[in-house]
């Protein structure tokens, strides 16, 4: 049972707190927003495994550039933490001796992941924001990739269900290069990757998890300290709810109902017309 609870905030309330923490506060909860919707897009695009093959390459594509996206939200969320709370010595001196003990062990976590060269901030510099490609990574991945994967780009007389494979191709190998710099060079580079990257899902999975459970704590203690009288409404249940493995997010769509009637029987783009 879903059941969700209406806590009234209030502008004028909202105005009265001193401005640093305020705007922390709406900050937080707006990375929260973005890593939630993020994580729950990504399972949702995970699919069964189809029939064609080329739906299964296209459906996996769909789902890393989903993953590139949440890996540049949670490296730019812990710079927020970091400029607007850590580095902040009133605020830092104020909520974090207020942290619970999950929030604490979550925070520790996040400090020794992001204290070094943490790859998430690798591939968010590289390929989650930024296409300027400084390091030239696509060119090295490019001669990475062997000669008998799937070099294809689908095409298709409706735009949104064209996928250019090759070029995820290359960019997650890119990506999986910049999680794990030093491969171990004696194992198949299929095998490689395919370890690699579930490496990475669960260092994503682990840093999320770490996130949100300090934002939401952070944002518990800046309310209980500048808004006493919260008003919170009675739970609501939402009815109908479906399970988030009910559903699913397919790359392929049929776009008949929204598509000018003058478009229909365009070419696929990117085909040669003769």
């Amino acid at each position: 049972m879903t059941e969700v609870y209406q806590v009234d905030l209030t502008k004028e309330k909202l105005a009265a707190m001193p401005a640093d923490e305020r705007q922390l506060l709406l900050l937080l909860g707006h990375a929260a927003n973005e890593i939630n919707v993020l994580q729950k897009l990504i399972l949702m695009a995970l699919q069964p495994t189809p029939e064609l093959k080329f739906v299964d390459h296209v459906q996996a594509g769909q789902v890393f550039v989903l993953m590139r996206t949440l890996i540049g939200k949670l490296h730019e969320a812990w710079e927020l933490f970091v400029k607007r709370f850590q580095s902040a010595p009133q605020i830092s001196a104020k909520y974090l001796p207020k942290l619970n003990t999950e929030a604490t062990t979550a925070l520790d976590g996040l400090k020794k992941h992001f204290g070094k060269q943490s790859p998430l901030t690798r591939i968010r510099n590289g390929f989650s924001f930024h296409y300027h490609d400084k390091e030239d990574l696509v060119e090295k991945s490019f001669h990475d990739v062997p000669d008998d994967d799937s070099w294809h780009f689908y095409l298709s007389n409706i735009t949104g269900n064209c996928f250019y494979y090759a070029s995820e191709l290359v960019v997650e190998a890119a990506v999986i290069k910049l999680a794990n710099p030093a491969p171990n060079s004696a194992e198949p580079y299929r095998e490689q990757s395919e370890r690699a990257f579930g490496e990475l899902c669960k260092l994503i999975i682990g840093v999320s998890g770490q996130i949100m459970t300090l934002f939401r704590q952070c944002m518990v203690g800046i309310v209980s300290e500048n808004i006493s009288d919260t008003e919170m409404s009675d739970p609501v249940e939402i009815v109908g709810a479906p399970s988030l493995g009910s559903i699913q997010i397919p790359f392929f769509i049929d776009d008949t109902e929204f598509k000018p009637k003058a478009d229909s029987g365009a070419a696929p783009v990117g085909a040669v017309q003769s």
